[in-house]
């Protein structure tokens, strides 16, 4: 009698839990949707490979020889899934420096100049070095490429590649920290936020606190301050510690870093606020926060490039402000570009955080 008492009372229990889920509108979706979303892009957004990557060849020669190169680098191009990996365009007359600045604009992934004697000498039989500069900062991308050219090149015994190192001796982790940097703040304004106004709301500080003379005005403001100073310690602490364990090098101006990351923050700070007020408890805020923010690190280019993402992610790509600043961190950090150089992304942002905080303020007043 015991076991079966014990067994009903279970049963009333379970039912209970189930009763509570159902009564958790923000809940029940991410609930289910977020480990197929993961699914989805665990798959399809760590890729390895590029795809319609653009190179630029500038073509200084006249002569036969270099008609055909230019005839068999077009051929040669490889494919992924039936995809080119490449896009190669052509000109003629271009400069090394107005070349390196097409890169800095990340207008292209490479260029490969060739000389304007490259089909003199090869008809006297001496040997011909074509210069390949190439988006180092992207070093997915550029090994692809490098290896490509190096390949297309080994038949030809008297012609070499110059690769010029234009923002030093890169690695993999050189493309990885900036944006390793931006997602760290990115999820922690938005989960620390968030977490902090549904947690008060769940146990009843928040009720509390705006019994007291304290405005909601003042609320929201502390806790963007609080998150402003936390948000660029960590920026800060991370950089000290790619710079000391493993060797990572700033480029740029510590200023665009900062001004980047206070933006950012800010509509982190906006985006975690709006979710607090849509979510009754804990619970339905982390699962809220899942499916938002942990998806996006696998969409806007964090571990590799968004040329090797399917082309309907790369648009969800375009619609996620933390793929704005991964591009701004790496052309800061890494290309040591000014502002100029990331006033797209600044704009961007900026909107990010300007429509996300002014939602979030908006809807902390008429919740609270």
């Amino acid at each position: 009698m015991a076991i079966m008492t014990d067994l009903k009372h279970s049963w009333i229990i379970t039912v209970k839990e189930f009763k509570q889920l159902s009564r958790k509108k923000a809940l029940l979706v991410p609930l289910f949707l977020f480990p197929i979303i993961m699914i989805i892009f665990f798959g399809y957004g760590m890729g390895g490979t590029v795809k319609n990557a653009p190179i630029l060849i500038v073509n200084g020669d006249t002569g036969t020889a270099s008609n055909s190169l230019i005839q068999k680098i077009g051929s040669y191009t490889g494919k992924y899934n039936g995809e080119p990996m490449f896009s190669i365009t052509y000109t003629r007359d271009m400069s090394q420096s107005k070349a390196e600045s097409l890169i800095d604009a990340g207008s292209y992934k490479a260029v490969l100049l060739v000389p304007p004697d490259y089909s003199e000498r090869l008809e006297k039989n001496e040997s011909v070095t074509l210069t390949l500069l190439t988006d180092s900062s992207d070093t997915t991308t550029t090994g692809i490429i490098v290896n490509y050219m190096k390949q297309l090149f080994a038949e030809k015994g008297s012609v070499s590649l110059d690769i010029p190192n234009i923002y030093g001796d890169l690695e993999y982790l050189d493309f990885l920290i900036p944006a390793v940097i931006a997602l760290t703040i990115f999820m922690g304004s938005v989960a620390t936020t968030g977490s902090a106004i549904a947690g008060e709301k769940e146990d009843g500080t928040i009720v509390r606190i705006l019994m007291t003379p304290i405005s909601r005005r003042s609320v929201i403001l502390g806790k963007t301050i609080y998150q402003l100073i936390l948000q660029l310690a960590r920026a800060v602490v991370l950089i000290l510690a790619a710079y000391f364990l493993v060797g990572f090098h700033m480029n740029g101006s510590w200023l665009l870093v900062a001004l980047v990351l206070v933006i950012f923050t800010l509509g982190g700070v906006g985006m975690g606020i709006v979710m607090s007020t849509r979510a009754d408890d804990m619970e339905s805020f982390f699962q809220i926060n899942m499916l938002v923010t942990l998806p996006s690190m696998f969409v806007t280019g964090v571990f590799f490039p968004l040329s090797s993402v399917p082309d309907w992610m790369r648009y969800i790509a375009y619609l996620m402000p933390l793929t704005y600043a991964n591009d701004a961190m790496r052309t800061i950090m890494v290309k040591g570009q000014g502002l100029s150089a990331i006033s797209t992304d600044l704009i961007i942002l900026s909107l990010f955080a300007l429509v996300t905080f002014t939602a979030g303020v908006h809807l902390f007043r008429r919740e609270a």
